[in-house]
């Protein structure tokens, strides 16, 4: 069924023939159509309405509550005055039309969803309405191209393209002899077929309707005729033109090619009335299509920005901007060539952007470095690849490489609308990206600040060692950490809290000639991949970070960290590295110097021993949380023979052999001290009297092997419990200085319990 049906049926109503219901047929018609395009109009209500109000309606799909209830609005409200309007969440939309022979108005309309855009729906209710004015009685005879059919073909949009291609296929199927059909639309300054072989030489082409047309000939003729045997690679050398005009300037040219004279001069006199006919709707469709462009241009854009607006993933800002050029041109393809290493979506194809190497590409490197869209032949070199910059205001962020359909023509208007959207993009993914920036150098500098209250807060080195380490696994992904000091010998020293790989002795010989390096230069290292250094072997470990420890110019130490795969820290985690370890140091140094004081004051200075002051106060802590504890006191023997035989200088090494037995003896947690003079003294916590009896009298015997010159030891003994009735620091050192005396009386060289 076609508009001439609609038109018989219109005939019969307006005559007085039927009553209402009988447009149901007709929008019946009209729903068939409509399903053709369900992305438009379903749910929908189709009607018919004169100035009286709507006469008939018909619902296509199962129709929402809230629909319904803007039908009944608009049922009761109908005007000519409110052709468009909306209720609640549905859009009325109606255009004007009138039955050939009659003077009675009347509507097609369509309610809809409000979201759905006007311009399509509008386009297709005027190509019915077209459709309806141009089949009269006087068309009945067979045209070249009837209005109905070319709509139909159409889909009964009212825009160019659509009514180009059934033009084509109308022309195709009539029975016109050898003649051809090529339709001419002007791009810019320039004269480019719609469609057209891949060996034709549009310069050319370009050329002669730019004579033929542009200059004098196109004039106010309908149709013109010239002869050129150069524009088709065949024997078409006879064509027949045709204008269709905007503000009397040609927009666009059907060209009717023919291979004789003759041909083409019957078909100037055949193809006037049709050509006529229906060059005012071509016409229209030619501006509403450049409005539907248009309008779809500024939504692409404005629903862009909205996105840009609300997101400041990088990932969605890249995604977004190929989706709006995928919108806009839904046959080219598009890819990103970025100048970082961001996360995109799956689907978007992304190429590195390689410059100033041979293997990179020379147009889109220039589109890089100029910061100007380019354009250039693809592969086939019937297509165009367009490289259009992602420009920021503080620089260029990648390039999108956007390939053409083929043989398509990009005009300017469309060159400057993708470089508008590379833009948007650009300075949104500049935003984002200063954003994320903002975020990395605040989460920075809170790792950075909490690390320095950390520090300072008097942790013991352990203690610190132990909580950077924590920290930069934590901030780095690190899969181990190590804290190297540096003695004045020179000598390199792991401390504790690192962790277990660099406890390896192996691993600290593998890491020997960087630890040369920041000796030598005591600058950062950043290593991507030991695999390519000969010289820098760490087992599994790919990427490694090296960090000097410098105060006051002095090299203290270096951090280094390790992960297994290739190039796992970034350049800003080596950046964060050096900050949070340049801040440290003080604190280190500190906590260093601090501890070494302690020690100072708690050890002697020749033997290493602990002090006879904090001997007291461990005995003291021993006696308010234990049970029991053992206290030796010892004497080197003829110490003075010593002196006046071997020297000073002697005598000071016998006492320093006698404690380094003593230490060699005794636990971690044991005391040893110096008491004064020769006289050395242990505390065993805990330990009771018969197994404290045997670590003296193991005493004695090395010191009397292992020294020399030969001494002996003689080691008085006393022990607490917390059974006894009386427990006292003094009551515990007179026992054992009287269990000493009588060991010396009574032969030296021997242990006596008091």
């Amino acid at each position: 069924m076609h508009v001439m049906w609609w038109c018989k049926r219109m005939d019969n109503i307006l005559n007085g023939n039927s009553k209402n219901s009988q447009y149901r047929p007709f929008l019946e018609e009209l729903v068939s159509i409509g399903y053709k395009n369900t992305a438009l109009f379903e749910p929908a209500v189709f009607f018919i309405a004169s100035n009286e109000g709507i006469l008939s309606a018909y619902k296509m799909g199962y129709l929402p509550a809230s629909m319904d209830e803007a039908f009944s609005h608009f049922e009761s409200n109908f005007s000519a005055q409110k052709l468009k309007c909306k209720c609640k969440d549905s859009l009325l939309l109606a255009v004007p039309f009138s039955v050939p022979d009659t003077e009675v108005p009347l509507y097609l309309g369509v309610v809809l969803s409000d979201m759905t855009e006007e311009e399509p729906i509008i386009s297709y209710l005027e190509g019915i309405v077209i459709g309806l004015g141009m089949t009269t009685n006087r068309l009945k005879k067979k045209k070249m191209f009837p209005i109905n059919e070319l709509l139909d073909l159409a889909g009964y949009q009212m825009e160019f393209t659509p009514l180009a291609n059934a033009l084509n296929t109308c022309y195709k199927k009539s029975e016109s002899g050898s003649g051809k059909l090529i339709i001419v639309e002007r791009n810019e300054e320039r004269f480019v077929p719609l469609f057209y072989p891949s060996h034709w030489n549009l310069e050319h082409f370009d050329a002669v309707f730019q004579q033929q047309h542009y200059e004098s000939k196109i004039g106010g003729e309908l149709l013109v005729l010239f002869k050129d045997s150069q524009l088709f690679d065949n024997n078409y050398h006879y064509h027949v033109t045709c204008a269709i005009k905007m503000e009397n300037k040609p927009v666009s040219l059907l060209l009717f090619t023919f291979e004789t004279e003759q041909e083409a001069q019957k078909a100037m006199d055949e193809y006037a009335q049709s050509i006529k006919e229906i060059l005012p709707i071509l016409e229209k469709a030619y501006i509403q299509e450049k409005d539907v462009q248009e309008a779809q241009r500024r939504d692409i854009l404005l629903q862009v920005t909205k996105k840009f607006h609300s997101t400041m993933d990088i990932g969605e800002v890249l995604g977004e901007i190929v989706e709006a050029i995928e919108r806009a041109y839904p046959h080219y393809h598009v890819h990103l060539l970025l100048s970082q290493e961001w996360e995109v979506k799956e689907n978007i194809s992304i190429k590195p952007l390689k410059y100033g190497t041979e293997s990179g590409n020379s147009t889109a490197e220039h589109a890089y470095l100029t910061g100007q869209i380019q354009v250039d032949k693809g592969l086939d070199d019937h297509s165009k690849i367009l490289y259009a910059p992602l420009r920021g205001k503080q620089g260029v962020y990648g390039v999108m490489e956007i390939m053409t359909s083929e043989n398509v023509h990009v005009p300017q208007y469309e060159i400057d609308f993708i470089q508008m959207l590379a833009d948007t993009g650009g300075n949104a993914l500049e935003n984002a990206e200063l954003y994320q920036q903002s975020r990395n150098l605040i989460h920075d500098l809170q790792l950075i600040n909490e690390t320095s209250h950390q520090l300072n807060s008097n942790l013991r080195l352990a203690d610190t060692i132990n909580f950077m380490t924590q920290q930069i696994i934590e901030s780095f992904k690190a899969e181990e950490v190590g804290f190297i000091m540096f003695h004045a010998n020179g000598e390199a020293e792991v401390l504790d809290g690192s962790t277990p790989f660099f406890m390896n002795e192996d691993s600290l010989d593998a890491l020997e000639p960087l630890i040369r390096k920041v000796k030598r230069d005591k600058d950062p290292i950043y290593i991507g991949d030991t695999e390519l250094h000969e010289d820098m072997q760490l087992d599994v470990y790919k990427s490694v970070l090296m960090v000097p420890m410098i105060q006051n110019n002095e090299l203290k130490g270096m951090v280094v960290t390790v992960h297994q795969s290739s190039y796992h820290f970034t350049f800003d985690n080596f950046k964060l590295l050096q900050s949070l370890i340049h801040h440290s140091t003080l604190a280190f140094s500190n906590s260093m110097l601090h501890e070494e004081l302690e020690r100072l004051v708690i050890t002697d200075h020749l033997t290493k021993l602990f002090s006879r002051n904090h001997l007291d106060e461990r005995i003291q802590e021993s006696m308010y949380k234990q049970n029991q504890g053992t206290f030796l006191l010892l004497d080197i023997d003829n110490f003075k023979q010593i002196n006046d035989t071997y020297g000073h200088q002697v005598g000071d090494d016998i006492i320093i052999q006698v404690a380094n037995i003593m230490k060699r003896n005794i636990r971690e947690k044991d005391i040893a001290a110096r008491w004064g003079g020769e006289e050395l003294a242990i505390y065993l916590p805990n330990i009771d009297v018969s197994i404290g009896k045997q670590i003296a009298a193991r005493i004695v015997k090395a010191v009397e092997i292992e020294t020399s010159p030969r001494v002996t030891v003689s080691i008085g003994l006393s022990h607490w419990s917390s059974r006894e009735n009386e427990v006292s620091l003094k009551l515990l050192f007179n026992q054992a200085d009287t269990a000493l005396y009588e060991a010396k009386e009574t032969g030296k060289n021997r242990v006596v319990v008091k």
